[in-house]
């Protein structure tokens, strides 16, 4: 994970923090597992600066000393190694942690060794409040070795329901429009950034976000694709903070971490824009193309 993605992992975390009025931390009644989690990510943002040369904002600088200040008499040294391969703060209702998100110190780039052990680990999660509306984890599908995943940004009613991504109306066309590549959609793998549905299908809070990006890092990491394909805006501000609207940055290559990625529009913004179809069909012959699949015309 680069600087600037852990960076805004923990001003997330320290926003959600403020917005429920949480200004301190309780040490005593902090898990342990949690607070190696609080201490190993500042750690890690730590030597991401040093090796990167990256410099955090100012607020949040103020806010991880803090921290710092808080933890430092009462955990490891924040001098010493770290031993987890992903320990980003996660500092949520405490009373709802699940033991499955214990960090381990393999030193593995991924914490577990396939997509069906990590959906494993992680489909009890109650990291965030999405946890307690949802009806059911929405983990992904698809070919695991799969040279093309799709990221959409997070289930809505019929994905809830039936615990798979895409099956509404924004699915069918996602599987036609997969169809038109030459391949059939069980060839490719497709997931969301958030895993359970926020209520009302609106866009999912920076919070929920941060809390499922570390699945989503895994996922990447197992599948480990030709071509990361983001559908809409919210994967792609999620995975290349900063980025512009959809609208301009669609169709233009960029990368997330080692991984080629190419932002275009989300199936449902299709249904509701008919005319942004010809440049949606401009964006899958350019998948098609970079990944040797011989499409035919997108039919509106």
């Amino acid at each position: 994970m680069d600087y600037p993605t852990l960076m805004l992992y923990l001003e997330n975390q320290l926003d959600w923090l403020k917005k429920k009025r949480c200004h301190h931390i309780n040490i005593e009644k902090l898990p342990k597992v949690e607070l190696n989690r609080v201490i190993q990510g500042l750690q890690k943002a730590n030597l991401c600066a040093a090796h990167s040369g990256g410099q955090m904002s100012q607020a949040a600088g103020a806010q991880v000393e803090e921290l710092r200040m808080q933890l430092a008499p009462s955990g490891p040294s924040l001098s010493e190694p770290l031993e987890f391969e992903s320990a980003i703060p996660q500092l949520l209702d405490t009373q709802s942690h699940s033991s499955e998100w214990n960090t381990t110190s393999s030193g593995s780039e991924v914490a577990a060794d396939s997509l069906a052990e990590l959906e494993k680990k992680y489909c009890t999660c109650q990291r965030c409040p999405l946890g307690d509306t949802r009806n059911k984890f929405v983990f992904g599908s698809g070919n695991s070795q799969s040279r093309l995943l799709f990221v959409g940004e997070g289930p809505g009613a019929d994905e809830d329901a039936q615990g798979l991504p895409f099956v509404g109306r924004a699915g069918r066309l996602l599987t036609s429009m997969i169809e038109v590549l030459g391949i059939d959609r069980p060839d490719v793998y497709i997931t969301n950034v958030v895993k359970c549905r926020p209520p009302g299908n609106r866009n999912p809070a920076p919070e929920e976000i941060a809390c499922c990006q570390p699945i989503l890092d895994q996922q990447i990491s197992l599948i480990n694709p030709n071509l990361i394909v983001t559908l809409g805006n919210v994967p792609l501000k999620t995975l290349i903070p900063g980025s512009p609207g959809i609208t301009k940055a669609r169709g233009k290559r960029t990368t997330y971490q080692r991984w080629p990625l190419l932002p275009t529009f989300h199936p449902a913004y299709l249904l509701r824009n008919r005319n942004a179809l010809d440049q949606a069909w401009e964006d899958f012959r350019s998948i098609g193309a970079s990944l040797n699949f011989p499409p035919e015309p997108l039919l509106s």
